[in-house]
C-alpha cells in the first residue's frame, strides 16, 4: 500500500473539527511531540515525514505475522 499525505488542514478538522482556525498551529505542535516520543533522531525524522505543501506522512514499514496480526 502506497503511504497518503494527510494535509494540515484535514488533520485540523479530524482533530478540533471546524472550530480550528487557518492559522492553527497545534498539529505541527503534535507532531513534534509524536516525534520525540517516536523517533531516534526527531531532529531528522524518518516515521513521521512532512511533505512541503502537502501535509505529514507516517512512513514506517508494516508487516503482517502468520497470525493475521500486525
Amino acid at each position: 500500500m502506497t503511504p497518503r499525505v494527510l494535509s494540515r488542514d484535514l488533520l485540523l478538522d479530524i482533530a478540533r473539527g471546524r472550530e480550528a482556525q487557518y492559522f492553527d498551529r497545534s498539529i505541527d505542535v503534535q507532531v513534534s511531540r509524536l516525534r520525540r516520543k517516536m523517533e531516534e533522531d526527531p531532529k531528522v525524522p524518518s516515521l513521521i515525514k512532512t511533505v512541503r505543501s502537502g501535509g505529514y506522512m507516517f512512513a514506517a514499514d508494516v508487516t503482517q505475522n502468520a497470525e493475521g496480526r500486525s
